[in-house]
């Protein structure tokens, strides 16, 4: 298991291998990634974003970009900017539909899918004044049945500017060097040479 806090002990990275999972507990998934941010030291958790085991890395690293750009400006009163005040999420899925993402509103949600529809991202239910009031859902399936492959979940007091780095991520078409090739279950699989 891997924790990294930042020097205030505001911002945590704990990464824990897939070998050293526990099972997860009721009403709480295993993770491999879990970024959290406390508004004071010993405070509770402003937000979390976890990442489910199989998740690409490319993810988890995004978000570990934008968490350590030091040209992010602070948020009010000098907050670090993963403090800043959220957002609406229409201003975090501007990647997803200059990606061609497909937009269904529904009731309480909004759900965005791949053009391929084996990946989705959902924002939660807003309130009256537009702000996320449910975790965000990003998640992928197989081609051949639809069963997920990964998922992350972010609190709903995320920072825009960080599901914004995410939604960029999940929308990225440049290729990914892998070590191992993927499940046939994970569809088709494009190899390009360097």
């Amino acid at each position: 298991m891997f924790s990294r806090r930042e020097t205030g002990g505001l911002l945590e990275a704990l990464h824990t291998p897939s070998g050293l999972l526990p099972a997860p507990r009721k009403g709480r998934r295993a993770s491999s990634w879990e970024f959290t941010a406390r508004p004071g030291p010993g405070e509770v958790a402003a937000w979390s974003v976890r990442f489910a085991p199989k998740t690409p890395p490319e993810l988890p690293a995004a978000l570990a970009a934008a968490l350590t750009d030091p040209d992010g400006t602070a948020g009010r009163e000098r907050d670090p900017h993963y403090l800043r005040p959220v957002g609406r999420p229409d201003e975090a899925t501007v990647p997803l539909s200059a990606a061609g993402w497909i937009r269904d509103l529904a009731r309480y949600e909004c759900a965005w899918y791949a053009p391929d529809e084996r990946a989705v991202v959902v924002t939660g239910a807003s309130d009256e004044h537009g702000h996320g009031v449910a975790n965000w859902l990003f998640a992928a399936s197989r081609a051949t049945d639809n069963i997920t492959l990964w998922h992350i979940t972010a609190h709903p007091h995320t920072p825009t500017h960080l599901i914004h780095a995410l939604c960029t991520a999940i929308t990225d078409p440049t290729p990914v060097p892998r070590t191992q090739r993927p499940d046939q279950e994970a569809g088709v699989a494009t190899i390009i040479r360097p």
